[in-house]
């Protein structure tokens, strides 16, 4: 590929936040405009970005700590999950008009090596590769098949049960035959976990979380998957059951307000009911990603596994969007829509 005059916008990570935890300050992340795009070299590609995903991760790579991936390097793009069509290639597996997904970041046209990309199957949405069969539902399966491990007739809570991991961690919990009580933030949100087949969701804005579980869970819970942590993991600890399995998914509450995680006080039922706690991180699992695309994409398309999208229009609404995330305003997998001019 020759050199070339096209030109592109994106978001650099100029400075790192203040707070670890919290709403970003005015300076850190930099808009650019008639930003030039390289010269393919050997095995890169050159992907025109339509959509980009927002997630809990995004807040944690613009500090100076590592998290699931080494901090964002300042002056460099925002990095963030995205989809698009090869526009141009110098990789031998990929041609112009593929469909792809990545790690290619806050911008609208991304140079990348074809090794880091994967094909959106064919018939399947773009949008659905950053969703369900993206980060949302590989999270959900790895939580769900290698930890929690529900089984017929099993009770199962899930947090931030209506958000993109939770609904996909209900309906991948309710397949295996359990019982799934969802935890929630509003009405709507409970009604759409119902809907999605849970026995009950649990407003945690307006209810009593620790008394509701003793009202539903009578026999104790046997699979918590939790995204919350902190006071909400805290409040299901007490009934947990025998044998019992936490998968700790991911820790939104430490984002509340940038007051940072809350302890837990009830660890102790861990002890006595042999509970087995285990964290993980999706993006350790690569190497199984065609395994869980196998199993997530007949239900998908056959709709046994359905989502909800909370989009946001153009790239420069992503600095805002982004705090939605832990506001609890967004309704569903946080998208952006890229568009190009």
């Amino acid at each position: 590929m020759s050199e070339t005059t096209k030109r592109t916008r994106r978001y650099v990570l100029a400075e790192r936040p203040a707070t670890p935890t919290g709403s970003l300050q005015k300076g850190v992340l930099r808009y650019e405009e008639d930003v030039p795009v390289p010269r393919l070299q050997a095995e890169q590609v050159l992907v025109k970005v339509e959509w980009m995903s927002l997630d809990p991760a995004t807040r944690s790579w613009m500090n100076d700590t590592p998290s699931s991936l080494p901090p964002s390097p300042l002056g460099e793009t925002m990095r963030a999950l995205g989809a698009g069509t090869v526009s141009a290639s110098e990789h031998p597996d990929f041609a112009v008009g593929d469909r792809v997904c990545g790690l290619l970041g806050w911008q609208e046209d991304a140079v990348v090596n074809g090794s880091i990309l994967r094909r959106v199957p064919e018939g399947v949405p773009l949008n659905a590769s950053l969703n369900v069969l993206g980060i949302a539902g590989q999270t959900a399966w790895l939580g769900m098949h290698d930890i929690g491990r529900p089984r017929k007739g099993e009770t199962v809570v899930v947090t931030a049960a209506a958000g993109s991991v939770g609904s996909v961690a209900v309906q991948l919990a309710l397949a295996s035959g359990a019982r799934v009580i969802g935890v929630a933030g509003t009405p709507a949100k409970c009604t759409w976990v119902r809907e999605l087949g849970a026995d009950e969701c649990v407003n945690y804005r307006e209810d009593n979380v620790s008394a509701a579980c003793s009202r539903l869970c009578p026999d104790g819970i046997d699979v918590i998957f939790d995204n919350v942590g902190g006071a909400m993991l805290d409040a299901l600890l007490p009934y947990v059951a025998v044998n019992a399995r936490v998968v700790l998914c991911g820790a939104i509450s430490r984002h509340d307000g940038g007051r940072g995680p809350a302890p837990l006080h009830n660890w102790f039922h861990l002890l006595f009911n042999r509970v087995r706690m285990e964290g993980f991180i999706y993006m350790d699992h690569e190497a199984r990603f065609d395994e869980i695309e196998a199993d997530l994409l007949p239900r998908l398309r056959t709709g046994e596994l359905r989502s909800r999208e909370h989009v946001v229009e153009g790239l420069t609404a992503a600095p805002a969007a982004l705090h939605t995330l832990f506001d609890g305003t967004n309704t569903g997998k946080l998208l952006v829509r890229v568009g190009h001019s």
